[in-house]
């Protein structure tokens, strides 16, 4: 019942292909509705067309409204008593600044804001009363404002930069939609992502000069400040994107942005091509830069991820890690700095590789090749990570908006057509993350344009 397109244009002129069928998986869905509980407290939909007919669509948005109410009152009372000045607290605080900020921008409410804001200007002050000494192999680099990681006590002191950056990401995220706004809270959140996060790594280690970081090999020093993770240089990315538009300039971060993107999203067609800026900086370009341009047999292009990782048994990243690259392109897509054929490339991998809809009607494979092996003891089918990265794609293409509304829409009763133990659903913050880009999804154009 499940077809792929046949027909597709490949690199450079590439398009996402045509149409993938997902009416046969809406009927599935139609029939399982008004079985379930969830019907007696969620906006039914009308059952003589299909969930995803305009004739429902209003009930369709009432219901991801409503249920993005409990699933995010179940979140926020299991989170109640937690540590905001620990780095894993602020880790995944990330998702849930997300999914306020998109219920925010599809219902105009600011009551989603205003939770967002509260959560953002909590965290910085549980830092600020937990500093920690900063240590660069072995010398004292100063008390900072600290979201602790204990396993990283020993080297940094407990300062993290995953954590950090992951963390300031969403601050940012927020402080962009509060200054839309007019709200005074925005600079407060931005001058502590500039000077407690990105400041405290920028001079982290004390070779590194404000004079280096700001002369013309700014870009050179700065890959020697951020630690070799594509994660943690791809929030980097978003952090300088988000400082920049907000009218910093202390540092050159409009420079940045558009270094790290061109360095981790050009197309890569094979192992001659130079990296971008190699003749400037030869000797510190890493292995995973670009994006592997891939054809398969039948003609369809898309794009795979490198992941250096000896320990990863597939050598391309997994699903849910490249999150953040998807997230990067749409946003740098969306503030008019990427072409929309990187955009296209990825739907591509997420419609070619990563869906699966053969194995089931929402199954996504661990790995963005395809591969579904086991991903840190989540057997098959149950990584494939999509509510962070993967799904702003949607906002860029109605065959794949047309699936991220039919997950969460299964969510809203439950997932029964997700498999089970896949994240996707499992996990704490997934369904709200779904059911409000959904909703955002749903509401006026544009509410689709980043922030």
């Amino acid at each position: 019942m499940y077809h792929r397109a046949s027909m597709v244009r490949t690199w450079p002129g590439l398009v996402v292909p045509a149409i993938v069928s997902i009416c046969a998986f809406t009927l599935i869905l139609q029939a399982g509705a008004g079985e379930s509980a969830y019907e007696d407290v969620l906006p039914a939909l009308d059952p003589a067309f299909s969930p995803l007919a305009e004739e429902n669509r209003p009930s369709l948005l009432a219901r991801f409204i409503a249920a993005f109410e409990r699933d995010y009152a179940c979140l926020a009372a299991q989170d109640e008593d937690r540590n905001l000045s620990e780095g894993m607290a602020v880790y995944y605080m990330r998702q849930e600044l997300q999914a306020c900020i998109d219920m925010w921008r599809a219902t105009s409410s600011s009551t989603h804001l205003d939770q967002a804001a509260n959560l953002v200007l909590s965290a910085i002050a549980a830092a600020c009363g937990n500093p920690q000494p900063l240590i660069w192999r072995g010398q004292l680099r100063g008390q900072w404002p600290c979201f602790y990681l204990a396993s990283v006590a020993a080297q940094t002191g407990g300062h993290n930069q995953l954590c950090d950056f992951q963390g300031g990401a969403g601050f940012l995220m927020v402080a962009r939609s509060l200054r839309e706004i007019g709200r005074p809270e925005s600079r407060q959140i931005a001058d502590f992502v500039e000077r407690d996060v990105v400041e405290k790594w920028l001079y982290y280690n004390p070779s590194i000069s404000r004079e280096r970081l700001t002369g013309p090999q700014s870009c050179e020093y700065l890959l020697a400040v951020l630690n070799s993770g594509r994660d943690v240089r791809e929030h980097f990315a978003c952090i300088c994107l988000d400082l920049h538009a907000m009218g910093y300039g202390d540092h050159p971060y409009e420079d940045w942005a558009k270094f790290l993107i061109d360095l981790y999203l050009t197309p890569r067609y094979g192992a001659g091509q130079p990296a971008p800026c190699e003749d400037r900086i030869p000797d510190g370009i890493p292995g995973d830069w670009g994006l592997l341009v891939v054809t398969d047999n039948d003609g369809t292009t898309w794009l795979s991820i490198r992941d250096l990782d000896p320990n990863n048994p597939t050598g391309v990243l997994d699903t849910s890690h490249s999150n953040r690259t998807a997230w990067l392109a749409a946003k740098a897509y969306g503030e008019g700095i990427l072409d929309k054929r990187i955009v296209d490339g990825l739907a591509n991998t997420f419609r070619y590789r990563i869906w699966a809809p053969e194995k089931g009607p929402l199954y996504f494979n661990n790995y963005v090749d395809g591969n579904d092996c086991e991903l840190d003891g989540l057997n098959a089918g149950r990584g494939g990570n999509l509510w962070f990265g993967w799904h702003r794609l949607a906002a860029y293409n109605p065959d794949i908006e047309e699936l991220f509304l039919s997950i969460a829409y299964d969510l809203t009763d439950g997932g029964p057509n997700l498999p089970d133990g896949a994240q996707n659903k499992t996990m704490r913050e997934a369904p709200s993350c779904f059911e409000a880009w959904a909703a955002r999804l749903l509401a006026a154009a544009q509410t689709r344009t980043f922030p």
